[in-house]
C-alpha cells in the first residue's frame, strides 16, 4: 500500500526542498520552524510592532499579520520598518483573504505572503451549485488571471508564499467537484501550485488546516501522496486551526501537529490558541522537542500493515463484555485508570486487578493462560515481535483478551510499536480489542512536566485513533487517577472518538477579529461548560468562521463591529445582535433548540 511518509514505525523526516523567507530557510535540512500570528489591529503600527517583538523574543521565528484591506497592507511597510529598527530579522508574513489587490501591496513590504485558494479569487455563487467542465475551466482561467501577477511579483522580489487551504473556506467551485473533503482541500492547493510551477516559481509552502483533527491528519497524509504524484516537494506547514483555548486546545494541537511530526511530516508549525499569541510559542517548542528526540536517520524494518492510509476506517474488533461494559465492536473507546475515578469504566488497583479484569505482562503463552484462569478477562501487554508466540493462547481465550502494545521495541517509537502490533493481529486474523495504554514506558521525556507528557500522550493515542486503532485508552501521567481519567477523555474527544463534555471551536483571533474573543470565550464557557456533548463555535469574523465551525451545534460569530451573528449548525439564524446581548441570545437559542439543561 502506498505510504505518505518514509516510515510509520520510527521518525524519519520527509525530505522537502528549501524555501527561503527572507534569510530564513524552511524545509530542506533546516530545523522545524515555529510560527505565530499577531492579534493586534494591523493599522495600529505601534501595537503591531510591539507584539512582533514580543513574539520574536519568545522564540517565534516567523510572524504573520493580517492584511484584510488595502490600508492594512500599506501599514505593513511601517510595521516592517519598526520591527527591523528594533534589531529583528524574523520574516513577516501577510495573511490575505478575498482581495488580490491587498496581496499586491503587501508583497512589497513583507518576506512572505499567505494566500487562501478558497477565497483569493473565487466568489460564492449560491445560485450555481454544479459546474460543467467548461464552466470549471473558465473559472480556473479567472483564478490564473488574478493569481499570476502575485506569483510573478513574488518571483521578482524573492518573496516566499504559503498556499494555505482551510477546511472551512473551500470555494463553491471546489466543493461542487470534490466536496467539502480532504481531497477538495488538497486539489484547491494544487490548482494554485500548478500555476506557480507554470510560471517557474517554486518558493512556496503548502498547508491544509482543519479544526477537526481527524480531517486535518487525513488531509496532510493525502496531500503528501498527491504532491509526490505531481512532482511537488515543497515544505509543509502544520496546524490545527481554530483549536480553541486551554487544555483541550493543546490536546487537539498535539494530536494533529505532534502526531504528524512523529511520522516525519512537517517543516514549520503554528499552534492556534484563543489566548495571547505569545502563549502559542512554548507549546510549539514542546512539539518540536518531541520530534527531535524521536528523529532517526533511517527507517527501521517496515511492516505491511494492509491499510489504506488515506480514508478512515476503524479497525474491526470483536466485542468483549467486561463487568457489564462492552469493549470493542462498535462501542466508543472506554477509559481505564490505575486507582479510582468516577469517570473511568475500569479502575485497576496497584496490582493490576479490576473486579474480574486483570492487567498483565506475560512472559510466555503459558503465563498468559495462567492469568486467564483466574480472571474474567485479561489485558495483556505483548511486544509486537512476540505476538506469533502468543497467538494460540489469545485464540484459545475465547474473547477474553484485550491486547496492549508494549514499550517501543526493535528501533520503533511508541506509535510504531502499536502499529506493528495491530498489523500483527491483522496478519494472524486476531480481532481482539486493543488498549492504548500510555505510561512512562512510552515517553521520550519520562521526567518531563505533566504538560510535556500530555503532549506525548495526545500524539500517541491520537495518531493511533486516526488509524482506526484503539478500544480502551488510559493515561498515566498524574498521581491523581481522576486527573488521568479526565485527560484520557479529553484526548478521546480531541481525536473525535468520544464526546464527554462541551467542546469549543474557537479562532485564535487576529486583526480581523471584531470583538474581544478571549474574554467572550471565557464567558461563554462559564455559562455552557456543563452541557455535555455540545459543540459551540466562537469565531472572530466571517472569513473562515462559519466554515471551520460547520460541525458545531451552535456558533457565535463576529458579523460587523459590535454585532454578532448566531448560528445553529451551518445556518445563520440571528444576525447583527448587539454584542452586549449576544451571549444571552446564544443561551436562549440553545434553550429554544431543546439542548439546554440546568447546571
Amino acid at each position: 500500500m502506498e505510504n505518505y511518509c518514509i516510515s510509520r514505525f520510527n521518525c524519519v523526516r520527509l525530505k522537502t526542498r528549501e524555501v527561503l523567507a527572507g534569510g530564513l530557510g524552511i524545509g530542506g535540512d533546516n530545523p522545524i520552524r515555529i510560527q505565530s500570528m499577531t492579534n493586534t489591529k494591523t493599522m495600529d503600527v505601534k501595537a503591531s510592532v510591539a507584539q512582533c517583538i514580543q513574539l520574536a523574543e519568545a522564540g517565534c521565528e516567523i510572524i504573520r499579520l493580517t492584511a484584510q484591506n488595502l490600508d492594512a497592507a500599506k501599514a505593513l511597510k511601517d510595521i516592517s520598518k519598526g520591527f527591523r529598527a528594533a534589531g529583528f530579522q524574523n520574516p513577516l508574513v501577510a495573511d490575505i483573504h478575498f482581495l488580490p489587490a491587498t496581496a499586491m501591496e503587501a508583497v512589497e513590504h513583507v518576506e512572505k505572503i499567505r494566500v487562501n485558494p478558497g477565497n483569493f479569487s473565487d466568489k460564492k455563487k449560491t445560485a450555481l451549485v454544479e459546474y460543467t467542465d467548461s464552466q470549471y475551466a473558465e473559472e480556473l482561467d479567472r483564478v490564473r488571471e488574478k493569481f499570476a501577477p502575485l506569483v510573478k511579483r513574488c518571483k521578482e522580489l524573492g518573496r516566499a508564499m504559503r498556499i494555505g487551504t482551510n477546511h472551512g473556506s473551500l470555494s463553491d467551485r471546489i466543493i461542487s467537484r470534490y466536496g467539502d473533503t480532504p481531497l477538495g482541500m488538497v486539489e484547491a492547493a494544487l490548482e494554485f501550485a500548478r500555476i506557480c510551477r507554470d510560471l517557474s516559481y517554486n518558493n512556496f509552502v503548502f498547508s491544509f488546516k482543519a479544526s477537526n483533527t481527524k480531517i486535518m491528519t487525513a488531509t496532510y497524509r493525502l496531500a503528501v501522496k498527491k504532491m509526490r504524484a505531481e512532482g511537488f516537494d515543497n515544505p509543509l506547514h502544520l496546524g490545527v486551526t481554530e483549536a480553541g483555548f486551554g487544555l483541550d486546545a493543546r490536546i487537539k494541537s498535539a494530536i494533529g501537529i505532534a502526531g504528524l511530526l512523529a511520522d516525519g511530516v512537517g517543516d514549520t508549525i503554528r499552534v492556534s490558541l484563543t489566548e495571547d499569541p505569545v502563549e502559542e510559542v512554548p507549546v510549539a517548542m514542546e512539539f518540536v522537542k518531541i520530534a527531535e528526540r524521536l528523529r532517526a536517520e533511517k527507517a527501521c524494518p517496515q511492516i505491511d500493515e494492509g491499510l489504506d492510509f488515506f480514508s478512515y476506517s476503524r479497525r474491526k474488533s470483536g466485542a468483549v463484555e467486561i463487568n457489564g461494559v462492552k469493549v470493542g465492536g462498535d462501542s466508543v473507546p472506554s477509559v481505564a485508570v490505575f486507582g479510582k475515578s468516577q469517570n473511568a469504566e475500569f479502575n485497576f488497583d496497584s496490582d493490576g486487578k479490576c473486579s474480574g479484569f486483570k492487567f498483565a505482562k506475560p512472559a510466555s503463552a503459558q503465563e498468559l493462560l495462567n492469568e486467564l484462569s483466574s480472571a474474567e478477562a485479561v489485558a495483556a501487554e505483548i511486544p509486537a515481535d512476540l505476538l506469533p508466540e502468543f497467538a494460540g493462547a489469545i485464540r484459545g481465550a475465547g474473547g477474553k483478551i484485550v491486547v496492549c502494545p508494549s514499550a517501543p521495541q526493535g528501533g520503533r517509537h511508541a506509535v510504531g510499536e502499536a502499529r506493528a502490533l495491530a498489523a500483527g493481529l491483522k496478519k494472524l486474523s486476531i480481532a481482539c480489542p486493543v488498549w492504548l495504554k500510555f505510561d512512562a514506558s512510552k515517553c521520550v521525556f519520562p521526567k518531563g512536566s505533566e504538560e510535556s507528557k500530555l503532549n506525548e500522550a495526545s500524539a500517541y493515542i491520537g495518531s493511533l485513533l486516526a488509524d482506526g486503532i484503539g478500544d480502551i485508552a488510559s493515561v498515566e501521567i498524574s498521581a491523581n487517577p481522576e486527573r488521568n481519567a479526565e485527560l484520557a477523555l479529553a484526548i478521546l474527544q480531541g481525536a473525535r472518538a468520544r464526546k464527554s463534555k462541551a467542546e469549543y471551536v474557537a479562532c485564535p483571533s487576529c486583526g480581523r477579529t471584531l470583538y474581544n474573543i478571549q474574554e467572550t470565550a471565557a464567558a461563554i464557557k462559564a455559562r455552557t461548560q456543563h452541557l455535555k456533548g455540545l459543540t459551540i463555535g466562537i469565531m472572530g469574523c466571517i472569513v473562515n468562521g462559519p466554515g471551520e465551525m460547520s460541525d458545531a451545534d451552535f456558533g457565535y460569530v463576529g458579523g460587523a463591529p459590535g454585532k454578532i451573528n448566531l448560528y445553529k449548525n451551518k445556518t445563520c439564524v440571528k444576525a447583527n445582535i448587539p454584542q452586549e446581548q449576544a451571549i444571552e441570545k446564544l443561551i436562549e437559542l440553545i434553550k429554544e433548540s431543546g439542548k439546554w439543561v440546568e447546571p
